[in-house]
C-alpha cells in the first residue's frame, strides 16, 4: 500500500464505522457508486472518486487487506500524532503550502462523498417508510372490507331468520284454519246422515217423525247460517 493511499481513511470515505461488516461495506460501495459512477455523473472528478470508492471497497471487502489496512491505518495515526508532538512552530510554520491544500481538498471531498452518502441513506429511508404505510393501510382496508362482508352476512341472517318465524306462524294460522273447517266438515257429514235417516223414516207417513224431520231441517239451516256467519266474522279478524 503507497503513501498516497495511506493518508485515505476508507472508512470515512464510505461514511462508516470501522467495526462495520461486509455486508454494510457492500452497501455503501453500490450506493455511492450509483451517484458517482462515470456513466451516470457527468462531473471531472468523477473518475477519481469512481476510483477512490473502487480502491476502498477492494480493500476492505478482503479480510487478508482489510486487516493489514487496519494495521496499518493504525500505525499512520501514531506516527502523525508523533510527529506533532515532535514538531515546532518553524517546522511546521515551513511546510508547503501545496501540501495542506492537498490535505484541505481531499478533506473536503471526503466531507462531500459522506453527505451525498448520508443523502442517499435518507432517501432510501423515506422510500421504506412510504412503503410500510402503503401496506399498512392496505391492511387496514382489508380489514375494513372484511368487517363489512360480516355486517352484511349478519344483517341477511338477521332478516331469513325474521322471514322464518313469519312463515311458521302463517303456517301455524293455515293449520288452524285448516282444522276448523275439517271439524266443520264432519259435523256437517253427522247432520247429513241424520236428517237422511230421519227422512226415510218420516216415508212411513208417521206424523211424528215427519215433525221431528221438519224441525231437525229447520234446525239444520239455523246452524248453518249461524256457521256462516261465525266463519266471515273470524275471516274479517285473521286478515
Amino acid at each position: 500500500m503507497n503513501k498516497k493511499k495511506n493518508n485515505i481513511n476508507y472508512y470515512e470515505v464510505f461514511g462508516i464505522s470501522p467495526t462495520a461488516s461486509s455486508e454494510d461495506i457492500n452497501t455503501a460501495h453500490k450506493a455511492l457508486a450509483k451517484m458517482y459512477h462515470p456513466d451516470i455523473n457527468s462531473s471531472e472528478d468523477a473518475h477519481e472518486k469512481m476510483a477512490m470508492l473502487n480502491d476502498a471497497h477492494d480493500v476492505l471487502s478482503d479480510t487478508v487487506r482489510r486487516k493489514k489496512y487496519d494495521s496499518e491505518l493504525r500505525q499512520s495515526r501514531q506516527q502523525g500524532s508523533d510527529q506533532e508532538k515532535s514538531s515546532s512552530p518553524s517546522s511546521r510554520a515551513v511546510e508547503p503550502n501545496q501540501t495542506a491544500e492537498t490535505k484541505r481538498s481531499r478533506t473536503t471531498a471526503d466531507a462531500q462523498i459522506r453527505a451525498e452518502r448520508a443523502e442517499v441513506l435518507r432517501k432510501k429511508a423515506e422510500e421504506r417508510l412510504k412503503t410500510v404505510e402503503a401496506a399498512q393501510k392496505k391492511r387496514m382496508e382489508q380489514a375494513q372490507r372484511k368487517a363489512e362482508e360480516a355486517a352484511r352476512k349478519h344483517r341477511q341472517r338477521k332478516v331469513e331468520v325474521n322471514r322464518n318465524d313469519v312463515i311458521n306462524e302463517l303456517s301455524a294460522l293455515v293449520m288452524d284454519d285448516n282444522a276448523k273447517r275439517q271439524k266443520n266438515m264432519e259435523v256437517d257429514e253427522e247432520r247429513y246422515h241424520a236428517t237422511k235417516v230421519l227422512l226415510s223414516m218420516a216415508r212411513k207417513d208417521d206424523s211424528r217423525l215427519r215433525r221431528m224431520t221438519e224441525e231437525a231441517e229447520r234446525k239444520q239451516r239455523i246452524d248453518e247460517i249461524l256457521t256462516l256467519v261465525k266463519e266471515i266474522n273470524e275471516k274479517k279478524e285473521w286478515v
